[in-house]
């Protein structure tokens, strides 16, 4: 699978910018309880990692951008059993993934994945326990992962990649979702699907409001599940043409960006 030249140099900035020595795990992530056996993992600020525990096993949702000892700050928490899941492959979200044996993540995403899962911490790593080479295991919308009078739901949201899927704690109605309801979601990236694709999705999320009340994006603070209506409104205004797009600049490139309530879509406006 040949990757876009944007995407490589989105790689290359986390490498440059965040990725030194490997960080201490006790000063590197803030840990604070956020709900009912539900962690939030500040991953030093950069992306959120959460952690969820039932009765019998406990799940990983992303592993953030490599710097820390991720597992043994985990196992500060749990010594359960542990599935880990991306949700989605871009390196923020999946940066750890070498210190975990299997990843789940949709199947579109996991090229995406391996370009940053099978870094290994330099020489003055302060990691401890086994480096592995993760085997990725693709999981579908529908999926559920049992941790034990805890029932994890996927939910396929395609936009800010193809793959991207969220995560619904059914017993608590909370919804972990990656970068697909951020308060500012990046849909100009190269390989980022159209806007009215990320609209369907976005609409599916709007028809299943009942089963969720919370969510827990990868970046920010949580947020009700109400935010979703905003983020419809945002991307219907671009698609309609009554939104008047402003300037918009990042490190990987430029795009134009709309606002509506508390929600920002930077887009690129030949992907329509």
């Amino acid at each position: 699978m040949k990757f876009p030249v944007r995407f490589i140099l989105f790689i290359l900035f986390i490498e440059i910018a965040f990725n030194g020595y490997p960080q201490d795990n006790y000063t590197w992530f803030k840990i604070s309880e956020v709900g009912p056996k539900t962690w939030l993992l500040d991953d030093h600020g950069d992306d959120n990692i959460y952690l969820l525990e039932g009765d019998d096993k406990a799940l990983i949702i992303d592993t953030g951008m490599g710097n820390a000892d991720l597992l043994g700050a985990v196992r500060k928490i749990t010594d359960k059993s542990l599935f880990v899941v991306n949700t989605h492959g871009h390196p923020d979200h999946s940066g750890t993934n070498y210190q975990f044996d299997k990843i789940y993540l949709h199947k579109d995403d996991v090229e995406a994945a391996k370009m940053f899962s099978g870094k290994k911490p330099n020489q003055n790593n302060q990691f401890i326990g086994e480096i592995f080479n993760p085997e990725f295991i693709p999981v579908s919308e529908g999926y559920k992962f049992d941790l034990g009078n805890r029932v994890i739901e996927v939910m396929e949201t395609p936009g800010h990649t193809p793959g991207s899927i969220c995560f619904l704690d059914v017993k608590n109605k909370f919804l972990f979702t990656g970068d697909n309801n951020n308060s500012l979601v990046w849909l100009f990236l190269d390989g980022c699907l159209p806007l009215s694709e990320y609209l369907k999705t976005l609409e599916m999320q709007v028809s299943r409001l009942g089963e969720f009340t919370t969510l827990y994006p990868g970046h920010g603070p949580a947020m009700s599940s109400e935010f979703i209506i905003d983020q419809v409104n945002c991307v219907k205004t671009i698609l309609d043409g009554t939104c008047e797009p402003r300037p918009y600049e990042s490190f990987v490139g430029e795009a134009k960006i709309c606002s509506s309530g508390n929600a920002s879509v930077a887009f690129n406006p030949e992907n329509l």
